[in-house]
């Protein structure tokens, strides 16, 4: 009992779960995948390209969202981060749509733990409760949508932000 109420705590604190009544989040809390991970500063949490099947809420800790950069572009290969992530922010939201493969990866910039729920069990919950599918679907299209918003802006001014730097290979 104790670890559902720390999972429905942190999912409590993240955007994408604001609307759920504490019913809701329970069901999230107690879908068999839901668990909390930990990994350390510099740890890889999950690799761009490959399959997405868990979405990420971070309960703690800081996450640079990190894209490769090809050969082809206008700088020298490596990576540049594009968003860091912190407590309250989710992550891997392809688990939930098709052709379901990460754009992104996650590399933990601090000591991080994670609420781990896998996309397909989530998807079940929410084709049998609509309300919940609604409330989420609505979180991550918030989500995204400021995501965009903010690449938008990058590429219109041209701006750089303090958290947007080319990381060298």
């Amino acid at each position: 009992m104790e670890t559902e109420a720390r999972l429905v705590e942190v999912l409590k604190r993240c955007g994408v779960f604001l609307g759920l009544s504490d019913g809701a989040l329970h069901k999230i809390a107690n879908l068999p995948s839901c668990r909390e991970e930990a990994y350390q500063a510099g740890e890889t949490m999950f690799r761009e390209g490959d399959r997405a099947v868990d979405i990420h809420v971070l309960a703690e800790g800081e996450v640079s969202l990190v894209v490769g950069m090809t050969q082809s572009a206008p700088q020298p290969k490596g990576e540049v981060i594009v968003d860091i992530l912190r407590k309250g922010e989710v992550c891997c939201w392809s688990a939930l749509v098709p052709p379901h493969e990460l754009t992104l990866s996650g590399i933990c910039t601090k000591p991080s733990k994670v609420v781990v729920i896998n996309g397909a069990e989530l998807v079940s919950l929410m084709d049998k409760e609509p309300h919940i599918g609604y409330e989420v679907m609505q979180g991550f299209l918030r989500v995204i949508g400021n995501r965009v918003r903010d690449l938008e802006q990058l590429l219109i001014n041209g701006k750089r932000w303090p958290f947007l730097r080319a990381k060298s290979r």
